[in-house]
């Protein structure tokens, strides 16, 4: 192994410490639209490893649907109930709870990359692709009950949207 960095090395960094700016900025950003900017940006990280790691297909759908159909659709179900910008405490009597989950999930993370047996490119020879063939046929016979839960999901909750932003009858 070379003990210089390698070009793919400063661009996982580079998108690393990108992912994390922009996703202190979605938590603490008071405004929901910046809120959604950092999380594209979030977003547009990830697929930036995910090109580093060769899976253009799964970089790809990463810009598509979280993106852009997630972050839309968040904004119009905003939009359409009609949410104000009401200036709130940013931190209020949760944030020792919020503190806590933080460092639980944080341990769980390290605990995890601590544990993982990493592979190293020589063993990782053997890794066949995954064809886009295969891919389609386990989102459509494996995944298809997941898959229509969520289109579901996701419908109701713009169609609740879209029933608080109409007029009340009453307010005539």
């Amino acid at each position: 192994m070379e003990d210089g960095v390698t070009a793919t090395q400063v661009v996982f960094w580079i998108l690393a410490v990108v992912m994390l700016i922009s996703a202190i900025g979605v938590v603490t950003a008071g405004n929901i639209v910046y809120a959604a900017l950092f999380f594209i940006a979030s977003l547009a990280g990830v697929a930036g490893i995910y090109l580093i790691l060769t899976v253009e297909f799964i970089a790809l759908v990463q810009l598509l649907i979280y993106g852009s159909a997630v972050v839309i659709l968040i904004l119009f179900a905003l939009m359409l109930t009609r949410a104000r910008e009401r200036p709130q405490a940013l931190f209020g009597r949760s944030r020792p709870l919020g503190i806590a989950a933080s460092l639980g999930l944080l341990a769980a993370l390290i605990g995890g990359i601590v544990a993982t047996t990493w592979t190293t490119p020589e063993s990782s020879a053997a890794i066949q692709p995954v064809g886009l063939q295969a891919i389609g046929d386990a989102i459509f016979t494996i995944w298809i009950v997941p898959f229509i839960i969520v289109g579901v999901l996701l419908s109701i909750a713009l169609d609740g949207a879209i029933m608080l932003a109409s007029p009340d009858e009453d307010d005539n």
